[in-house]
């Protein structure tokens, strides 16, 4: 009885991982990643987002977008950035390399580089944040082959992105979601600095 004892408990253990196996994924696609998630303006794929900084003057806002960028983009959160000058007085313009991360653990880290251009116009109570010229290089041998300068137009869009049965597509569907996660994530950051004291 003593023999059988831990060979019962192994076998209790492994039924709650062999139900998990099994069972059914969810195929319904999150609300912030259905269709029309992703924009298309003129082409390309851009998220614009007008961020509200109650209280605040052109300028002020101004210096905390600068203070979040040298704050924020700096590695080893981002790869590479470089700030371009503008034309127009308080519109920065910015451009990131960074990855995306789509699954790790202790065996295994699947990520792509996601290239982008951010470009952040300071108003009296806010900015407009608008992210585009997205592409991605993707070098994951195991999977497609590993793919290079991918652009978010051929990718992320409904049309790229979908099935015909309007499901997410496995390949397409992690690069909409991670992109649409990190542009969520700036804005989140970039309106916490805009409303921090």
């Amino acid at each position: 009885m003593k023999r059988l004892l831990p060979l019962i408990i192994l076998a209790l253990l492994a039924i709650p991982t062999s139900a998990q196996l099994f069972k059914k994924k969810d195929k319904t696609v999150e609300t912030q990643y259905r269709k029309g998630a992703v924009p298309v303006v003129n082409g390309r794929v851009t998220f614009e987002e007008f961020i509200k900084a109650d209280g605040l003057s052109a300028d002020q806002v101004d210096e905390k977008v600068t203070g979040w960028i040298k704050e924020r983009y700096v590695q080893p959160n981002v790869i590479a950035s470089h700030e371009y000058e503008s034309d127009t007085e308080g519109t920065t313009i910015l451009k990131a390399e960074e990855y995306i991360v789509f699954k790790q653990n202790a065996f295994v880290l699947s990520r792509a580089r996601i290239y982008y251009y951010l470009t952040i116009e300071s108003k009296d109570g806010g900015c407009r944040f608008n992210m585009s010229r997205i592409t991605y290089w993707y070098d994951d041998e195991a999977e497609n082959g590993g793919m290079k300068n991918m652009k978010a137009e051929e990718w992320i869009t409904d049309d790229m992105a979908f099935d015909k049965k309007e499901k997410l597509k496995k390949f397409e569907g992690k690069f909409r979601r991670k992109t649409i996660d990190l542009k969520n994530q700036l804005i989140e950051e970039l309106e916490k600095e805009l409303n921090s004291k």
